[in-house]
């Protein structure tokens, strides 16, 4: 068991060791609550009871970023070739234009369909 500074149902503070032995006696008489040895600093104390916090929710995968690697990966051996070429200038500005998020990404691909340079099959994987 170790001691804790408590205050308002939350332990400020818990003590590596005997407070006695380590703080000021005017410090050391606020860690007066035996705790766990889990108890950390931040948990909370209710009617002689440990409360640990709940997790946070897990935070939101970032959105993914489309690169020209992932933009070649999806076309077909012609179209690659072209891509790798700069046969046209809308390969150009698409690189150019690289990386981009989802709206981005969809913005570019149907630019390059539009323009004849892949096909909807590849747009497709693409974007998968």
């Amino acid at each position: 068991m170790k001691y804790a500074w408590i205050e308002n149902g939350q332990i400020r503070d818990v003590a590596w060791s005997d407070p006695e032995k380590i703080y000021h006696p005017d410090i050391a008489k606020l860690y007066d609550t035996q705790v766990p040895d889990d108890a950390a600093n931040g948990d909370g104390w209710a009617n002689g009871q440990l409360v640990k916090p709940e997790p946070p929710p897990p935070a939101p995968p970032a959105p993914r970023s489309w690169t020209a690697d992932d933009f070649r990966k999806g076309m077909s051996l012609a179209e690659k070739t072209k891509w790798d070429n700069n046969s046209a200038p809308e390969i150009v500005t698409v690189k150019a234009e690289l990386p981009k998020q989802q709206a981005g990404a969809q913005e570019l691909v149907d630019f390059l369909v539009a323009s004849n340079v892949i096909s909807q099959a590849s747009a497709t994987k693409i974007m998968e």
